[in-house]
C-alpha cells in the first residue's frame, strides 16, 4: 500500500446520471440543428440579412453545427446537472466499502494532553471517529446503503465495543463509551478479532471462507509495538488517522522497587529508573512521598541523557538514570511515591508508587523429615511461629479439619506429600504433589540447570550457574504449571497457582546437590515463602502493571470486600468461599485498595494496597508517528479527518445557477 494518497471522488448515483444525460442532452442539441424553418419572401437582395442565412443554414438538418456559444454555456450548465444527480463525494484516500471497521487506541500514549484545547489523543480519536461516522452516514436522495461499521478498542487486550451495524447513534454512542487505560499498546489480536467477524463459517464446508474483507481506519499515535506481527491479507485497506502532534516529549519514571534492609528491617530502600525520550537532555527534581505526604527531595536536579535516535529506522532509545534514594524509616510500611516535579503532556508516568509492608511475621508449619539444614534456615527467620508436624498428624489434622491449612501463611513439606492438597500454600520439596497437574515419570541424575526466568520474584538476588543435582524426580508439568526453572533432565522449580492452592516445588532434596552450599539456597527459600505468603501474586513491594490482575488472601471469615480504586470510586465484590479473592485486570494506574470487614467482633475494617505503575518503558514515546509500516507496507497518516467525504453536489448545482446567468447575460446582448 503506498503512502501517497490522492483525492478520490465516489460517484453515489452514476446510473441516475446517466438516465438524465441521456434524456436531455441529445435533445438540446437537436434542437439547434432543427430551429423553427422561417415564412419564405421575395426580396430584392440579402445582403443586409446575413443573420437570417445563418438561421438558414442551421434549420438545414445535415448542416455542419458551427460554433455557438449559447449551446456551449446551455451544455455546460446541463453537464453540471448531470454531475450534480450523480451526487460525487469527495474521499481522501480511499473509496466506500460494504464493512467497515474502527480501530481505536485506548493505550498509554493515547492520554497525552496534546490535543486542542488541551484535550487527550483518545479525545481527539473518539470525536475524530465520530465524525467520520457521520460523513459515512451522511448520503442524499440518490445515495448508496451506508457501510456496516464495527468498533474494536485495543491496548495490551482488544475488545469489541460494537458489532457490525449500519445504525449510525448506535455506532457513536460506542464510541464515546470508550475508556482510557495506561496499558502497552498491541494491535495484532485487534485484527484477528475483526477477522473472526468477517469470516463466514459454511456449516457443509469445515474450511472457513473468507468474506469481502473490510476497510480498517486506525485511530492512533502510531506508536504500536507489535506492527512487524502484522501482515495485511489481500484485499485489505487500512487509513490511518495520525493522532497527536509529532514533536511531543516525554520523560518518566520506568521502574521503581523498594527492599527492607535485612540489617534494619524497619529502613527501607528505594530504587527509582527515569528515563527521558526527549531528543535534548533532561534535568528536574525527584520527590519522595509516603501516604501522601512528602517525605524527600532529591538535593540537586536528576540528569537524564538525551534519547538515541536512529533516522534510518525512525527509532528511539531513550536515556536512562538510575536513583538511588536514602533510606526511609518505615517501621508501620506504607505507600512509597516517587514523583517527577517537572510536568509533560504525559501525566500518567510523571509518578509511580510501591507498597512498603510492614515487617511481618509469619506462621509456617514444616511437616516431614524436618531436616537440620531447612530447619535451620526457618528458625533464623523473623517468624511468629515455626511448627514442626509429622506427616500422619498433619493428614488427621486436614481430615478433620478441611480449612487448618489456612492457619498458616506456608507449609514446607520436606520430601513428603499429605493425603490432600486441595488447598494451602505449599513449599514442596522432592515428593511429586498429587492432583496439582503435575505427573511424575521417573528419576534422573546429574542434573544441571539449563534455563531459568530471573525475572521471576523467586529468583531475586538467586544465583544458579554453580547449581548442580545429583538426583531430581523427572515430571511433566500441565497446562497451568509455570517452570522457573529448567535442566536438560525436566523441570527443576515448578509453581502452580489454582485459587485456593498455591506451590513451589523443586523437583530435587537440596541435601542431594549442592545449593544448601551457597548463599542463592537462602535467598531462593526467602523468596518463595514471601511469595507464597503473598497467595501466589507478585511480591509485596513489587508494583502490577495496567492490564495485570489484583489478587490476594483475605482472611478467614472476612466479610463484605470493596475494591477501592485511584479516582476514590468503590466497587463491591462478592466475598470467595475461598480465602483467595482476584480483581481486574486493572486498566489504569495509581494505587489500588482492597478493604474488608473482619469476621470477629471487632467493627473496624482492614485493607490492602495495591500499586500499579504504567509501563512508560514502552509507552512513554509521545512523539507521534506520521507514518506505519506493517511489515513491508508503508501507509501514510492522515491528519483532521482526512478521509471524511463531502457531497459536492450543492456546488455542482450553485455552479449550474452561474453559468445559466451568464448564458442568459450572452442572450441579453446578442439580442
Amino acid at each position: 500500500m503506498s503512502g501517497v494518497h490522492f483525492i478520490a471522488i465516489a460517484w453515489l448515483a452514476p446510473v441516475a446520471a446517466l438516465i438524465v444525460a441521456g434524456a436531455t442532452i441529445p435533445p438540446l442539441v437537436a434542437l439547434y440543428f432543427l430551429r423553427l424553418r422561417r415564412t419564405k419572401r421575395v426580396i430584392s437582395s440579402t445582403l443586409l440579412w446575413t443573420r437570417a442565412t445563418q438561421d438558414l443554414r442551421a434549420n438545414a438538418p445535415f448542416q455542419r453545427l458551427r460554433f455557438s456559444l449559447l449551446l456551449l454555456l446551455q451544455l455546460i450548465a446541463l453537464a453540471l446537472v448531470v454531475l450534480a444527480v450523480a451526487q460525487p463525494q469527495v474521499d481522501l484516500g480511499e473509496t466506500s466499502a460494504a464493512r467497515v471497521v474502527l480501530l481505536v487506541d485506548v493505550s498509554g500514549s493515547m492520554n497525552a494532553t496534546d490535543g486542542e484545547d488541551g484535550l487527550t489523543r483518545l479525545a481527539e480519536a473518539k470525536r475524530s471517529a465520530g465524525a467520520r461516522i457521520r460523513s459515512l452516514h451522511s448520503g442524499g436522495l440518490f445515495s448508496n446503503k451506508a457501510p456496516a461499521v464495527m468498533v474494536i478498542a485495543f491496548a495490551r487486550e482488544a475488545q469489541v465495543i460494537c458489532p457490525f451495524t449500519d445504525n449510525a447513534a448506535q455506532v457513536i454512542e460506542a464510541i464515546e463509551s470508550i475508556e482510557p487505560t495506561d496499558e502497552t499498546t498491541a494491535l495484532a489480536d485487534a485484527f484477528e478479532l475483526a477477522r473472526a467477524f468477517t469470516t463466514i463459517t459454511d456449516p457443509d464446508n469445515p474450511a472457513p471462507v473468507a468474506a469481502d474483507p473490510p476497510a480498517y481506519e486506525l485511530f492512533s499515535d502510531g506508536r504500536v509495538g507489535d506492527l512487524d506481527r502484522i501482515v495485511l491479507r489481500p484485499g485489505e485497506r487500512v487509513i490511518f488517522h495520525a493522532i497527536g502532534a509529532d514533536s511531543t516529549q516525554n520523560v518518566g519514571i520506568a521502574g521503581l522497587a523498594a527492599a527492607r534492609n535485612p540489617e534494619r528491617p524497619n529502613e527501607v530502600q528505594i530504587f527509582a529508573r527515569v528515563v527521558n525520550w526527549n531528543t535534548t537532555p533532561f534535568a528536574g527534581d525527584l520527590e519522595v512521598a509516603v501516604n501522601g505526604s512528602l517525605r524527600a527531595v532529591t538535593p540537586k536536579p536528576v540528569e537524564v541523557p538525551q534519547a538515541l535516535v536512529d533516522p534510518s529506522h525512525s527509532s528511539r532509545t531513550p536515556g536512562e538514570t538510575q536513583v538511588v534514594f536514602p533510606s526511609l524509616v518505615l517501621p508501620e510500611g506504607g505507600i512509597v511515591e516517587v514523583r517527577l516535579t517537572a510536568k509533560d503532556a504525559l501525566a500518567a508516568d510523571d509518578r509511580a508508587a510501591v507498597i512498603a509492608s510492614p515487617p511481618h511475621d509469619l506462621r509456617i508449619a514444616m511437616v516431614g523429615r524436618g531436616t537440620f539444614v531447612l530447619r535451620s534456615l526457618l528458625e533464623g527467620m523473623s517468624l511468629a511461629a515455626l511448627e514442626l508436624i509429622p506427616i500422619d498428624e498433619w493428614d488427621r489434622l486436614v481430615a478433620g479439619d478441611p480449612l487448618a491449612p489456612d492457619a498458616y501463611d506456608v507449609i514446607v513439606l520436606d520430601d513428603v506429600m499429605p493425603a490432600s492438597l486441595a488447598r494451602g500454600r505449599y513449599l514442596v520439596f522432592r515428593a511429586p504433589p498429587v492432583a496439582a497437574g503435575i505427573s511424575p515419570y521417573g528419576m534422573k541424575e546429574n542434573a544441571s540447570v539449563r534455563s531459568l526466568r530471573d525475572e521471576h520474584p523467586l529468583l531475586q538476588y538467586v544465583n544458579l550457574d554453580e547449581l548442580f543435582v545429583s538426583s531430581m524426580t523427572a515430571v511433566a508439568p500441565g497446562g497451568d504449571a509455570d517452570v522457573i526453572v529448567e535442566a536438560s533432565e525436566g523441570p527443576l522449580v515448578v509453581t502452580v497457582n489454582r485459587g485456593p492452592l498455591t506451590l513451589v516445588y523443586v523437583t530435587f532434596d537440596p541435601m542431594e546437590s549442592n545449593w544448601p552450599f551457597q548463599r542463592g539456597f537462602v535467598n531462593f527459600c526467602s523468596n518463595a515463602i514471601a511469595w507464597l505468603a503473598a497467595g501466589g501474586a507478585a511480591i509485596t513491594d513489587e508494583p502490577l502493571a495496567p492490564g495485570d490482575i489484583i489478587s490476594t488472601r483475605l482472611p478467614v471469615g472476612a466479610r463484605n470486600p470493596v475494591v477501592r480504586t485511584p479516582g476514590g470510586s468503590e466497587v463491591a465484590l462478592v466475598a470467595p468461599a475461598q480465602s483467595s479473592l482476584s480483581y481486574g485486570p486493572v486498566k489504569t494506574s495509581g494505587v489500588f485498595q482492597i478493604a474488608w470487614e473482619p469476621g470477629g467482633a471487632d467493627a473496624l475494617g482492614t485493607s490492602r494496597a495495591f500499586a500499579v505503575n504504567m509501563a512508560t518503558r514502552s509507552e512513554g514515546r509521545c512523539d507521534a508517528a506520521n507514518e506505519i509500516s506493517f511489515n513491508s507496507e508503508k501507509v501514510a497518516g492522515v491528519h483532521g479527518g482526512g478521509t471524511t467525504q463531502s457531497a459536492a453536489w450543492p456546488w455542482l448545482l450553485l455552479g449550474t445557477v452561474a453559468v445559466l446567468v451568464i448564458e442568459w447575460w450572452v442572450w441579453l446582448r446578442r439580442v
